[in-house]
């Protein structure tokens, strides 16, 4: 059976743009990153895509652009052509990476548009930014935000000016993803930046958010909702809220990372649309979105995602309980990723309360308790599942336990210092993982007598008289995550690095 890699490869993406960051990679390193990729298809190609977007740096673009030539040039050859024309803010040595690239690729970057840049440029004020920013639509305005989410208190502030100051009619809603925000002071300054915009727009943004605030934010609302009223603004009538059009959902993996998609009816034949990837205890990872797909284009989305993911349909009511979990466990952040904050208003109506999952588990089906065989047999039956395609671990420390098992010498000691040093100390939480995979079979329409029996081997791991090592379970999720570390190894690629979040 071959072995599904695709959930490592995802992980794998944001760690191998923070490697092309550092300084002295070799070329060897970039190709094999290129291949990585390759691999990953046009998963990778976006946050790859968006890093261009907002890079100023010559050597970085000149980076990112090698990469993109291991994707099929139709993907992204009209971005770069667009990066090329509308960024403004690029110092000299970072537009004259982006104009090699394309003239590399057959682009004649001597005749116009591409000269017919205005003497000087070269570096621009944090207003012209902003007003960059919202020239380049959504895309942009997702790139700049997610920029604004770490720049320091006093340049946010700056910046909610700027917006309220533009005159832009998109201005409104770059401060209405804002509203979101975990700073108060930053959804304070944006609901007042809002009530000075004499713009309709900048008044639904207002009463669509006074709908779903929470009580403490809802007089700072009206007040500045009252103000435009009494400065001639015309308030919109009250949004119409569309029902849901669907929801997907991927099994937990062996390391607690899935991925979420929800679907909203944005117009008769349009869906808006969040991906989302989370962590069962580090919240919301990563984020991507899109305002209004056609029917078609939205089937073509998620063949697309599938294509790496094992996305299962779900109900809409489920993942907003799997979302509510993930923004309970994101409470230590300091924010959340841009995209979520520009496609928040997919949850209007929805009480978005963080709250966990795990709370909910509580009618699950239960079995008597497993005899070793049964338990044994029940595992072997798991790992060949593709339910379950994505157990494994896939950090440093299996790697190394991988080469010393390979060697062939003191198997059952490496297996028991893997479980003791790497399981033991996770118990609860695969424990937790295993009834979370339970409710999932049962929802999609698994058998539920099989749903049962996995429930009854998430109980025994609790309270097990035998060493961690001898659990049937345990002990395959071991082999099977040294098995997939061993392969990777003989196809000489590297060991992880630590995923980006955690730098």
């Amino acid at each position: 059976m071959k072995v599904d890699n695709s959930l490592k490869e995802r992980r794998d993406i944001l760690d191998l743009l923070v490697r092309l960051k550092g300084d002295g990679i070799s070329i060897s390193e970039m190709e094999r990153i290129g291949q990585k990729f390759q691999q990953a298809g046009k998963r990778a190609l976006r946050p790859l895509v968006r890093e261009l977007w907002r890079e100023n740096s010559g050597e970085l673009i000149t980076k990112y652009a090698y990469i993109l030539d291991f994707f099929d040039t139709s993907d992204w050859l009209d971005q770069l052509v667009q990066i090329a024309l509308k960024r403004q803010d690029l110092a000299a040595d970072g537009k004259a990476a982006l104009l090699i690239a394309l003239e590399g690729y057959g682009i004649d970057v001597s005749s116009p548009p591409f000269k017919q840049e205005k003497p000087g440029s070269g570096g621009t004020s944090l207003g012209q930014q902003v007003q960059g920013a919202m020239q380049l639509g959504e895309e942009g305005m997702v790139t700049f935000l997610d920029d604004f989410l770490s720049y320091p208190a006093e340049v946010q502030q700056i910046v909610i000016r700027e917006l309220c100051q533009s005159g832009d009619s998109q201005s409104p809603r770059l401060l209405e993803a804002m509203l979101w925000h975990e700073d108060r002071d930053i959804v304070h300054s944006a609901v007042a930046a809002l009530g000075k915009i004499r713009d309709p727009r900048a008044a639904g943004v207002l009463q669509d958010f006074l709908a779903d605030c929470g009580a403490e934010l809802a007089p700072f609302a009206e007040k500045a909702l009252r103000r435009l009223r009494f400065l001639g603004v015309a308030v919109p009538q009250p949004r119409t809220l569309l029902p849901f059009h669907s929801g997907y959902a991927t099994p937990p993996d062996g390391d607690g990372y899935r991925s979420l998609l929800l679907a909203r009816w944005a117009g008769a034949d349009t869906v808006s649309v969040l991906y989302m990837q989370v962590h069962e205890r580090r919240g919301v990872l990563a984020a991507w979105g899109a305002g209004e797909l056609t029917l078609d284009n939205f089937s073509a989305e998620v063949d697309g995602f599938r294509m790496q993911d094992d996305l299962i349909e779900v109900a809409p009511a489920y993942i907003l309980d799997l979302v509510r979990d993930a923004l309970y466990w994101s409470r230590d952040l300091c924010y959340l990723p841009a995209d979520f904050y520009m496609r928040r208003g997919i949850f209007a109506g929805e009480d978005m309360t963080p709250a966990r999952f795990t709370d909910k588990l509580t009618d699950l089906p239960r079995s008597r308790r497993l005899s070793f065989q049964e338990g044994d047999e029940l595992a072997q039956r798991l790992f060949a599942d593709s339910f379950f395609s994505g157990w494994f671990m896939a950090e440093q420390r299996v790697y190394d336990f991988a080469e010393q098992y390979r060697g062939g010498k003191g198997g059952d000691q490496v297996l028991e210092r893997f479980c003791t040093e790497l399981l033991a100390p996770e118990l609860e939480l695969i424990r937790e993982r295993l009834l979370v995979c339970a409710d999932l079979m049962r929802r999609c329409g698994r058998d539920n007598l099989e749903a049962a029996r996995v429930v009854g081997l998430a109980d025994s791991l609790i309270d097990n008289p035998l060493p961690h090592h001898l659990h049937p379970f345990l002990r395959r999720f071991a082999h099977e995550s040294m098995e997939i570390a061993r392969e990777s190894l003989e196809r000489g690629e590297e060991a992880p690095l630590r995923a980006v979040e955690e730098l």
